[in-house]
């Protein structure tokens, strides 16, 4: 009876292993990262509540209905981080395939030390790996708290950001230079931009509209060399023109809005730029607070740009979050993850918030069948446009030939139990037969 104990036990582990990559229950975490690829928000990287580090990379399926605090999460495991990160940016290639991810507080996933020989790593989509480009040209220092964009040309721009000279205390100088990683060509440039030069600053939103220039939102600055890291003026737009390589500064119209740090922001088709959370800063002080309001709208088709706070956006609103990611699915702005200022802990893992643009409300029902974009998306943002079906049908029939794998198991084990069962009576009947014919033949003498 060993044989199908091990059969039952192996079947079993096979079970297991699928549950724990179908049923995934990530660490809660800040500082992460997320894009959209195939139907599939993929979430990674980040700092997590726990003292163990963690590599994992995994999604949410949006090609169906959820309930935002009823989530499935699945674990991707060939998609595990070749590096640990934190504070660090994502760009998604122009055909939707690759995710580059540059810069954060780096650390070796064998000796936990911080590790900045490589600052880039791609993940290829189709084969679900990781790899390390060979990247030529200038070289760029490692930064933390930066936001990339990517142009129809394909190359990345990544404005300014921090570096910590000093990695026990995290201390170190922001900067205001413009570097450009060509995801073609694989090299990197540092621009020589002498006019219209912005602050040095870091832990800003960036948003890449369809003409080409990058619109710079919030975060921290520093006037001067020896002076205090300060709050951005939210109506200080910084604007960098890909076209013509230049600076400038827009004075934005419209509503208050109070100044961020370690917020979200999402372009719409219709060229609004919606922020969400973050946190406020004092000089010197390691406490962070709420702002107001939550979420706002930069509308980028008036000049100057207008900010509005939609009426509704207060009604069923998220807690004060900061260091969540925000991404935009059809009609739905999706916020992930985050630390909680209301009740100081980390957001759970098992929901996400899901913000209607359409509507302009906070709903807890995510559908895609009703709700497909209202208008077409610019086209130098490929992360709105429709995604290839080939991975998530491959995925089904993967799980198809799963489950029919394990059917088969299990109908081969039931067989097998039952010829042994029979065997073994079989065995003991003709035990049996022999004792009444030793018993007949003792008789007969």
């Amino acid at each position: 009876m060993h044989f199908p104990f091990k059969l039952f036990k192996f079947i079993f582990c096979i079970l297991l292993s699928t549950n724990l990559i179908l049923c995934y229950d990530p660490l809660k975490r800040y500082l992460h990262n997320s894009a959209i690829i195939d139907d599939k928000l993929l979430v990674f990287s980040g700092y997590t509540n726990v003292t163990d580090y963690t590599y994992e990379l995994f999604y949410l399926d949006l090609s169906t209905s959820f309930e935002n605090n009823k989530l499935t999460w699945t674990l991707i495991p060939e998609g595990s981080l070749p590096i640990y990160t934190y504070q660090s940016t994502t760009v998604l290639s122009l055909d939707n395939s690759t995710i580059f991810l540059y810069g954060g507080f780096m650390k070796d996933k064998n000796t936990l030390d911080y590790d900045y020989s490589n600052l880039v790593y791609t993940y290829d989509y189709i084969t679900s790996t990781w790899s390390t480009p060979k990247l030529g040209g200038d070289i760029i220092p490692p930064r933390q708290d930066i936001k990339g964009v990517i142009d129809n040309s394909g190359k990345i721009y990544i404005f300014g950001g921090y570096n910590a000279t000093n990695l026990t205390s995290n201390t170190g100088d922001l900067y205001n230079d413009m570097n450009v990683l060509n995801t073609i060509s694989n090299t990197w440039t540092t621009l020589s931009i002498s006019g219209n030069l912005p602050n040095r600053c870091s832990r800003y939103a960036a948003n890449i509209l369809p003409n080409g220039i990058v619109v710079y939102i919030g975060g921290l600055e520093q006037v001067s060399t020896d002076a205090n890291f300060t709050l951005v003026d939210m109506n200080k737009i910084k604007l960098f023109d890909t076209n013509k390589l230049e600076w400038s500064e827009m004075d934005t119209t419209g509503d208050a809005i109070d100044s961020r740090q370690y917020f979200s922001s999402v372009l719409t088709p219709d060229g609004y730029i919606i922020i969400f959370g973050g946190c406020s800063y004092t000089p010197g002080s390691s406490d962070y607070s709420s702002v107001s309001p939550k979420l706002a709208m930069l509308d980028t088709s008036k000049n100057p740009f207008e900010w509005s706070i939609p009426s509704n956006s207060e009604e069923t609103s998220p807690p004060s979050i900061y260091g969540h990611t925000a991404n935009l699915y059809n009609d739905y702005m999706i916020i992930t993850f985050g630390f909680n200022l209301d009740t100081q802990l980390y957001s759970s893992s098992s929901q996400v918030y899901l913000y209607n643009i359409k509507s302009d409300k906070w709903v807890t029902t995510f559908s895609p069948t009703e709700n497909k974009p209202s208008l077409p998306p610019p086209p130098s943002t490929p992360v709105y446009a429709p995604k290839p079906k080939k991975d998530s049908k491959l995925l089904v029939i993967g799980l198809g030939l799963s489950a029919v794998f394990l059917i088969s198991c299990i109908s081969i084990t039931i067989f097998v139990v039952r010829r042994i069962r029979q065997t073994s009576d079989d065995e003991v009947k003709q035990t049996s037969d022999n004792n009444d014919l030793i018993q007949v033949s003792h008789k007969v003498e």
